[in-house]
């Protein structure tokens, strides 16, 4: 089933485009700073044509690949599957980032994800973490705080791979 809204734009960022080459959804678990990777990724690939959409629930990032195609996505796995009305999500109650992954490799086109985990307490969380990842596909594992220059490098590498180095839709 297709939910029709229109695009979630939390950070002024432009909506869906005709033109757009490349469409990347970009999950955090709440609002962060100009200086945040969530709003200087958009700003470095705004120019190449990727327009990022940036959700703050696990529903919200659903919501939107029913409604576009999404190329590529880096989940956080804090983000909240819901958000509480009128409060802050509470990822530390309800983190809804496996679960977003499970669901967002059920998708017709099955976008590569680069997951983001915070640094594991004990080895053992570690080894789960990864595990986890690789079951479900993941494409990347990166730990927080992310180092934009090194996703970047990781968006190099899933276009070479997943698009043969092309945007898709050739354009």
């Amino acid at each position: 089933m297709v939910n029709v809204h229109p695009p979630i734009d939390l950070h002024g960022n432009p909506g869906f485009r005709k033109g757009a080459r490349f469409n990347v959804l970009l999950t955090e678990d709440r609002p962060h700073s100009d200086q945040h990777w969530t709003s200087q990724l958009p700003r470095l690939l705004e120019p190449q044509g990727v327009v990022s959409h940036v959700v703050q629930t696990g529903q919200q990032a659903i919501d939107m690949a029913e409604r576009m195609e999404i190329h590529a996505a880096v989940i956080d796995l804090a983000t909240p599957i819901y958000a509480e009305l009128g409060k802050r999500p509470q990822s530390h109650v309800c983190p809804g980032g496996i679960w977003l992954m499970e669901l967002m490799r059920r998708l017709p086109n099955q976008p590569p994800i680069v997951m983001l985990r915070k640094p594991a307490f004990s080895q053992r969380q570690a080894v789960r973490t990864l595990t986890d990842a690789l079951r479900l596909g993941a494409f990347s594992v990166m730990n927080k705080p992310v180092d934009v220059e090194q996703l970047l490098g990781v968006f190099r590498r899933l276009l070479d791979k997943k698009y043969r180095g092309a945007w898709p839709g050739g354009n």
